[in-house]
């Protein structure tokens, strides 16, 4: 929902006699692309591994003597796999794991949060390239981001401080998953978060749909944490209860920009509404009338709703549009 921690690609050194054709083999039967080490930090993602080609017998191997560096769009468990499979060994004399890879989002004093993993971890602070030179199997770089770390990362998204710790990537991984929050905390230093309560009123009953299409938009755009799910009872007018879906969301984001997304999810594109999406805060039901600024003034809470919906929409990728379509159709076919 808010992700603070992922890992980045698998990082392996191969000794070899025969660069060329072992590149080849990763190009041609492996979908590999020869890159350089800037383009192979740009364009890698989580799953995929970064292979760096040295000559055999490199007890350590420096960036200088990498010969070729191949980026495959597989996990490194598949890429040995198929190695063996297409018998490929022939072309490699030794293997070597480089450091694991993280990547952390930072938000507020980002310094404060870099320097109390630090402290932390005994962490070394050095250039990206300076990690890979130093690093070895057992220890990780953790690279810094103040970018969502759901979607693709450039270059420039990252910090240029990286860190370099002695730790394996795996273990790192699951301690910082835990202290996150902790680390997010002391970089907000003191901002206040918002605890929220989302209902889902549906006349159709169809309660799982709308939080799973809502779901999608709250993790696309990385809204908050959710603590919580349960049905609970409304009671809208005296010995009249109505069944809803309620949802508590931990947020960073004002209360009045959650109440607009959320109007933006009870229409269609059409203009149809589909549901009632209520936002209590401290209690206190957030009207939809508190939405409207200078640009909206006069808008009927319908025209508010499509206005939203494009905004949100603008802010998603099509993947997760294209989701939330198929919830939409899902929906207007549970109602025929």
């Amino acid at each position: 929902m808010f992700s603070l921690v992922r890992t980045g690609p698998k990082l392996i050194v191969l000794g070899s006699d025969s660069v060329c054709e072992l590149s080849n083999f990763l190009i041609d039967s492996l979908k590999g692309i020869s890159v350089d080490l800037d383009e192979a930090l740009e364009i890698s993602q989580e799953d995929n591994t970064i292979i760096f080609i040295t000559d055999p017998l490199k007890k350590i191997a420096r960036l200088k003597d990498v010969k070729s560096i191949v980026l495959v769009p597989e996990r490194s468990d598949y890429l040995f796999s198929s190695i063996l499979n297409y018998k490929a060994y022939s072309y490699i004399k030794d293997s070597h794991i480089a450091p694991g890879t993280l990547i952390m989002r930072v938000l507020g004093n980002s310094e404060r949060i870099i320097e109390s993993i630090k402290q932390c971890y005994d962490g070394k602070i050095m250039s990206i390239e300076k990690c890979l030179d130093e690093g070895i199997s057992n220890q990780t770089i953790l690279s810094f981001t103040e970018k969502p770390i759901n979607k693709k990362l450039n270059l420039k998204d990252f910090k240029d401080e990286h860190m370099l710790i002695n730790m394996p990537s795996h273990i790192l991984h699951k301690r910082l998953m835990s202290q996150s929050l902790r680390f997010l905390n002391e970089g907000l230093e003191g901002k206040d978060w918002y605890d929220l309560q989302i209902r889902i009123y549906d006349r159709y009953s169809k309660y799982r749909l709308h939080y799973e299409r809502l779901s999608v938009v709250l993790d696309s755009l990385e809204s908050g944490l959710i603590l919580g799910e349960s049905y609970a009872k409304d009671y809208p007018r005296f010995l009249m209860s109505v069944l809803v879906y309620q949802i508590r969301l931990f947020t960073l984001i004002n209360p009045i920009e959650i109440k607009k997304m959320l109007l933006s999810m009870e229409y269609l594109e059409d203009g149809t509404r589909i549901c009632d999406l209520d936002l209590i805060y401290k209690g206190k039901k957030v009207d939809w009338v508190e939405t409207i600024d200078s640009s909206t003034k006069g808008f009927t809470r319908q025209q508010l709703g499509i206005k939203f919906r494009e905004e949100t929409f603008s802010k998603l990728s099509m993947e997760y549009i294209e989701k939330i379509k198929k919830y939409d159709e899902e929906i207007i076919k549970s109602r025929d």
